[in-house]
């Protein structure tokens, strides 16, 4: 999750439960990345071209990144515990391959969706050796701003 030119980048980045993620700065200013989200509280100290060491994200849920120098910056790292997943393409759409026939729950997400969450999750059911295409018609207009936003909180030391 790099920063470059005031901003995450990806501003979007889908990762399994336990994996590690760097935060490495290749922008030409300093940035204090810190999440208080549920899923993993973290903050890293004023840095620019320091790397800090991984960020291990241990629970499924959503992660939403800020930076304590930089109030525009939001970024978003979706920790999922699901066996299959993934991020659309630039045209909203998601090949998954080498999925077993069963059935599964398909779950949309971005911070630019205004739809109720219960309509963005459906359940599929796929068969052996079988393609399935599934589309997700959204019924609002896409927000201009990402939601939700980096939230300040005291830290506890």
């Amino acid at each position: 999750m790099d920063q470059r030119n005031i901003a995450f980048v990806p501003q979007v980045l889908v990762v399994s439960v336990g994996t590690s993620v760097e935060f490495p700065n290749n922008d030409t200013v300093s940035h204090q990345v810190y999440s208080f989200s549920a899923a993993k509280k973290f903050q890293l100290p004023l840095y620019k071209g320091v790397i800090h060491p991984p960020v291990t994200f241990e629970k499924a849920g959503l992660v939403v990144l800020g930076c304590n120098i930089h109030d525009q910056m939001a970024g978003y790292i979706y920790v999922t515990d699901a066996p299959f997943f993934g991020k659309t393409d630039t045209q909203g759409v998601l090949h998954v391959t080498d999925v077993p026939g069963g059935e599964y729950t398909l779950t949309l997400w971005s911070p630019f969706i205004a739809d109720p969450p219960a309509t963005l999750t459906r359940t599929v059911q796929l068969g052996e050796r079988e393609a399935l295409s599934t589309r997700v018609q959204l019924t609002r207009d896409q927000r201009a701003r990402p939601e939700p936003r980096p939230q300040r909180a005291d830290w506890e030391y």
